[in-house]
């Protein structure tokens, strides 16, 4: 028997295009025709609104499970692109019902489809997937074949099943957002397609969409990582840029890039240019707007002043307020007014309140960051009094999200709940680093994990009469190369930017007299044990922690201790190996049974003390209980903190640790998130070198050898 096949032809452009790689949506089943408001309808009822689908008589149900057939696809787009009728003498296909005759023939006209051969059309057959993505693909591209980036099928383990005619199509369509890999992760070429399903496949021709794409909490890494977990290469701005440029190719009126701040502050290749090698990346992908983090703050507030000057991207706040004057500061913008395809987006920018206390206090003084939901609503009322359809927030506002109940929490639900509806259309967090997808008081809200390991992602359908939203998805992409080509114009400026790393890092800090290595000491009389007590490594860190802090003590956890350092010349490059990760010093009160309990954390793997300090000598029995190994703290000149069983009630000690543990869930350190004024310090790294090269200015080298603050009772003897 002779296989059947379809061809496919053009069908008038739709004057908005659509995107999406991956936007969850459930799909109602069963549903019956209602008077719900606009944004509480189906798929199925918004086309029943705009006269694209047509009930059952006799019944409200439309039948969402039913499989959609050619004739009824047909019928749909018809009514969804207001076809007109051509003359029809004869039926070009002999298997036509006379009621299917006309429609068909419309859709012939327009280029839509065609039969299948013989005479045939076979309207009856039920649609596959592949087939609606060549329809519904063609009509959304002027009738061409799509000219897209086509490794976003590496989305689906089948691909290779597509066929080839169909690949531009589904790729098209998969970025619109009409296809998402099933629960097995494959495309399923063939499976029949329902009416619910083409009913969402048509909401891309019925309405405006807005694909509002965003990053957070980039923390300068511009450069292509690598998941360990999944054995692949991962973000980086030229893959980024690169998924940017495949929805733009799809919706090129309706895309929009933003930023939820804490963008340039984190690594080697962003710090030493103060943020300007992530704000060139950005300028050339062409993000529309950025929110200012806690973290922008941390070069300074000129460098901050200066960025915002420089750069082609908005970097906006609303809520950077000057105490002096209860105003806004004047070297930002609240909000920015973009034109897409026709509909007026206000965005508007957030920075997390947590600015007061997790920024360097000289870096903010003077300034306050207050709720922002009061100045949402009335930014929002004053962007629509200017004609502003769509109203969005990109922001530094924190949110998290429970895996199993999908419950959003956080300053995202505070401020999508303090503004009450009508007011803001999407909200973009940062700050918790956390992947957050979904939608609360019905606004969709997304924060997009770090680092660029993926892409918040919000589409927002807009009625192309009233301009008025009629729904909304909520997703996360995911940043693998494979699923998109680089921006080859990114690339060249990240290599650009790492050049000039490359002479930095060879830079010679100071002279290690000795190994600094991140083993104990009691290496050799513990058994080979690591993670025994404190390191010459640690050692050193802590010293120059507690050194560019004043404090009493620092500590560090050893798991952020990440290379040794050899023997001779320090290079730069060489110290960021050590400290890659770009903390930054908290210094806070605690009380003498604070530290102890700190000091008293036992290692998950050695379970023994594992946590690295300065300022203090402790006496430690590791065959003692968890918990309470510690017999002995004091100060290195001799005031007690635990001395036989009894606490130092009379005093607090100012401590230092790293933003991480300050924390409270850093590595098991629970304790520290007991203190409530931690204030912002230097970037360890940077504290770390500057006492290796003050030694090194004095003709003095770094030397580290055991000297009592470390002293285990039961090997120490």
């Amino acid at each position: 028997m002779k296989k059947s096949t379809v061809k496919f032809g053009v069908l008038a452009v739709v004057a908005s295009l659509t995107t999406a790689l991956y936007s969850p949506q459930a799909l109602a089943t069963g549903v019956e025709a209602t008077s719900a408001p606009v944004v509480q309808k189906t798929d199925l009822q918004l086309a029943q609104m705009k006269g694209a689908i047509v009930g059952y008589p006799g019944t409200t149900d439309l039948k969402a499970e039913k499989y959609v057939t050619r004739a009824e696809l047909v019928a749909m787009i018809n009514k969804a692109l207001s076809l007109p009728d051509v003359k029809v003498k004869k039926s070009s296909f002999h298997d036509l019902a006379q009621w299917q005759s006309q429609i068909v023939e419309n859709a012939v006209a327009a280029g839509l489809v065609s039969g299948v051969g013989n005479g045939a059309f076979e309207p009856n057959r039920e649609v596959t997937r592949q087939e609606m993505a060549v329809i519904i693909g063609a009509s959304m591209n002027g009738g061409k074949v799509p000219t897209v980036n086509q490794n976003v099928l590496n989305y689906f383990k089948d691909s290779d099943a597509i066929a080839s005619w169909a690949k531009p199509f589904v790729a098209y369509s998969t970025i619109a957002g009409i296809f998402e890999p099933n629960a097995d992760g494959n495309f399923d070429a063939n499976k029949k397609m329902t009416r619910g399903e083409a009913a969402k496949a048509l909401k891309y021709v019925l309405f405006d969409v807005l694909d509002i794409l965003t990053t957070n909490d980039i923390h300068g890494n511009i450069e292509v990582q690598f998941d360990k977990n999944k054995n692949q290469n991962q973000g980086g701005m030229e893959t980024i840029g690169g998924i940017v440029n495949d929805f733009r190719a799809v919706n090129p009126k309706g895309t929009i890039v933003v930023d939820g701040g804490d963008a340039w502050q984190g690594t080697l290749i962003s710090n030493l240019f103060n943020g300007e090698s992530v704000i060139e990346s950005m300028e050339e992908i062409k993000y529309d707007a950025m929110a200012i983090g806690n973290h922008e703050f941390d070069f300074g507030r000129d460098v901050l002043i200066n960025n915002i000057k420089k750069s082609s991207v908005p970097i906006i706040s609303a809520n950077v307020i000057e105490d002096s004057t209860g105003k806004l500061v004047d070297w930002t913008k609240p909000y920015v007014i973009l034109d897409k395809g026709g509909v007026k987006v206000g965005v508007i920018g957030f920075s997390t309140p947590q600015t007061s206390t997790t920024t360097k206090s000289t870096n903010i003084e003077g300034l306050s960051f207050p709720d922002p939901a009061p100045i949402a609503k009335k930014l929002s009322e004053e962007l629509k009094a200017q004609g502003v359809d769509v109203v969005i927030v990109t922001s530094h506002l924190p949110g998290e999200q429970e895996k199993a109940t999908k419950e959003i929490m956080g300053e995202l639900v505070d401020l999508a709940n303090g503004t009450g509806k009508g007011y803001l259309d999407a909200i973009v967090g940062g700050h918790s680093h956390q992947r957050v997808a979904g939608h609360v008081n019905g606004i969709p809200v997304v924060e997009a994990s770090q680092w660029t390991w993926a892409l918040g992602h919000i589409q927002l359908f807009v009625d192309k009469d009233n301009k008025g939203i009629v729904s909304s998805n909520a997703g996360l992409l995911e940043t693998y190369t494979n699923l998109t080509t680089g921006d080859a114009a990114v690339k060249q400026i990240v290599k650009g930017y790492k050049d000039q790393v490359a002479v930095k890092e060879a830079e010679v800090q100071g002279i290690a007299a000795t190994a600094l290595s991140r083993k104990s000491y009691r290496m050799a009389k513990n058994g080979n044990q690591d993670r025994d007590g404190v390191t010459a490594l640690g050692m050193s860190i802590t010293d120059s922690m507690r050194k560019s802090s004043n404090s009493d003590i620092a500590f560090t956890n050893a798991g952020g201790v990440r290379a040794d350092v050899d023997a001779g010349e320090m290079t730069y490059g060489e110290m960021f190996a050590v400290l890659p990760f770009g903390n930054v010093n908290m210094t806070g009160t605690m009380t003498s049974e604070q530290v102890k309990r700190a000091v008293d954390v036992i290692d998950k793997y050695s379970k023994l003390i594992a946590l690295q300090w300065s300022g203090i000598n402790v006496e430690w029995d590791g065959t003692r209980p968890a918990g309470d190994m510690v017999t002995k703290i004091t100060l290195t000149d001799g005031t007690p903190i635990y001395v036989d069983g009894k606490y130092n009630t009379d005093r607090t000690f100012k401590v230092t640790t790293n933003d991480f543990m300050a924390t409270g869930t850093g590595d098991g350190y629970l304790v520290f998130g007991e203190v409530k004024d931690w204030q912002l310090g230097d970037v360890m790294l940077d504290g770390w070198v500057n006492m290796v090269k003050e030694l090194h200015t004095q003709g003095k080298q770094v030397s580290v050898t055991p000297d009592g603050r470390d002293i285990r009772t039961d090997l120490d003897k």
